[in-house]
């Protein structure tokens, strides 16, 4: 069984950072989320003829970022969760992979990390 290196106060601390940025990323992606119902609305007005109007490739454009920011803020939600859950089962400040113990002040900057320095490096060099 893995278990976290961290005390329950640290636990606690890291958990609250989690669920602060979760709370913020939650009511960002509302906002996107009217933003968005705005641009389509503004799509689908009838008004805008995609090949002849000025606006449409600005609309497209915003739409193209919204959904980039949509995306990302999904992904980082779900990492996020997954550790909120390996505070509660226990294994969180573990990497998932090797079991190695995360660094502190890495996850005082990323606390949702579930990957130690080493694995962080060798998955980016596959990404590339």
């Amino acid at each position: 069984m893995i278990v976290s290196p961290f005390n329950p106060t640290q636990l606690h601390v890291f958990e609250t950072a989690l669920g602060e940025r979760r709370l913020e990323l939650t009511e960002k992606s509302q906002r996107l989320a009217d933003t968005f119902a705005g641009v389509q609305s503004s799509r689908s007005d009838g008004s805008a003829d995609g090949a002849h109007d000025a606006e449409a490739s600005s609309l497209r454009t915003e739409w193209s970022r919204m959904s980039g920011f949509q995306g990302e803020a999904v992904e980082e939600l779900a990492a996020i969760d997954r550790a909120l859950q390996r505070i509660v089962d226990g294994s969180y400040g573990r990497c998932v992979r090797g079991g190695e113990i995360i660094p502190e002040g890495r996850l005082q900057i990323k606390p949702a990390a579930d990957l130690c320095i080493a694995c962080a490096e060798t998955a980016a060099q596959r990404r590339r």
